[in-house]
């Protein structure tokens, strides 16, 4: 669990973190606060997590190593979970989210109308 950035309680779910974002923040079980992680944070974390486990394998199988394909796994595991644990939570308000539900859902359905037509 993490702590809410508006009471300060252990009360938003480790999964409700991994998949938050301004458009779908994650709820606070005591005050019912939002919150999210940045995108650049959330970013950051799978392109470590990608680039250590494609690197790491590719090296592995380069150099015919299973422990370091190994190596590889565990230091991508370990490391994005630990990076998740301690990534900061943002306080954000209802009306704010919505907009940016809004937003993000107006944009997708342009973009795919831009397909059809393109």
């Amino acid at each position: 669990m993490h702590a809410c950035p508006h009471c300060q309680k252990p009360g938003v779910r480790d999964l409700a973190v991994r998949w938050s974002a301004r458009e779908n923040p994650a709820q606070c079980s005591y005050c019912g606060g939002l919150s999210h992680v940045l995108a650049s944070t959330s970013g950051a974390i799978a392109m470590f997590t990608w680039v250590t486990l494609i690197g790491g394998l590719g090296l592995a199988f380069a150099l015919g190593s299973v422990v370091l394909a190994v190596a590889a796994v565990l230091v991508a595991c370990i490391g994005n979970v630990w990076m998740w644990r301690r990534c900061a939570l943002i306080p954000i308000d209802r009306t704010t989210a919505q907009t940016a539900n809004r937003v993000g859902w107006t944009t997708t359905a342009l973009g795919a109308m831009l397909c059809l037509f393109h």
